[in-house]
């Protein structure tokens, strides 16, 4: 063999070594997505004791209804995977509304989404309110029941 034709062996085998890596890379990294799970926290169970919500409608959403959400101290509602209740809906905005434990119950305010934060088909706002047992709660396109 040539000094010519060793050096393009060489190159064409670094070649090939480079994208057999990239490939091995990428299908990793898109195994490791789809394995990934949500967080405990984050996702609905079917927990029917303490304070809850419950789902009763869903648009585009991997949840059913009967899906539990339990719930503890403040926590953000919302499509961010940061949220203490996620919901993976198109219609809900990232961080979309907060509920807190209060001296009066449990309280909701929305957190400026896009397509609002009804109770029992009433808009809320920024200012938030005290929601009672029974109570129907719509983030977008998802519904969820609040029992205390």
């Amino acid at each position: 063999m040539s000094g010519d034709t060793e050096l393009l062996v060489l190159r064409l085998g670094l070649l090939a070594i480079i994208f057999a890596f990239v490939l091995a890379a990428s299908l990793g990294m898109l195994t490791g997505l789809r394995r990934e799970a949500p967080r405990a926290s984050t996702a609905p169970g079917r927990s029917t004791t303490g304070p809850r919500l419950v789902v009763e409608g869903v648009a585009r959403t991997g949840m059913r209804p009967g899906d539990v959400f339990a719930l503890a101290g403040e926590m953000t509602i919302g499509r961010d995977p940061s949220s203490g209740i996620l919901l993976a809906d198109p219609s809900v905005s990232g961080h979309h509304a907060t509920i807190q434990r209060t001296t009066g119950g449990w309280k909701l305010t929305d957190a400026g989404s896009t397509n609002g934060t009804f109770v029992n088909g009433q808009a809320i706002d920024r200012r938030g309110v005290l929601l009672r047992e029974g109570e129907l709660i719509a983030f977008g396109a998802v519904s969820l029941r609040l029992h205390v």
